[in-house]
């Protein structure tokens, strides 16, 4: 058994389904937090590489999405998909504020 390394997280991770697109590639949102998101992708993207993502959610039934950029840093297949882990640019909210509303979702 391969032992992975502990890895610090800079901020707290919440489950959240949405869908998102990488660079126009369709993918599902495993989880996602102030600074990142694990996404499910049907196909391998660039480590290292910069990418243009469109998060798409519903909110009191009115369908928004958001606009950001972030870096692939990890890349794992997973079965038939791949597991694409990108650090964003720019945080999406302050964490601090999305504990006091109870979390994402």
């Amino acid at each position: 058994m391969r032992k992975r390394p502990l890895q610090e997280r800079s901020a707290e991770r919440f489950g959240l389904a949405m869908a998102v697109t990488v660079d126009g590639l369709a993918c599902a949102c495993h989880d996602i937090s102030a600074t990142g998101l694990l996404l499910q992708c049907p196909a391998p993207v660039e480590l290292g590489g910069a990418v243009a993502l469109t998060l798409q959610y519903d909110t009191d039934g009115q369908d928004l999405s958001l606009d950001c950029r972030g870096v692939v840093v990890r890349v794992e297949q997973h079965g038939d998909s791949w597991n694409v882990a990108v650090r964003l640019d720019e945080p999406l909210f302050e964490e601090e504020s999305v504990l006091q509303e109870g979390g994402t979702g």
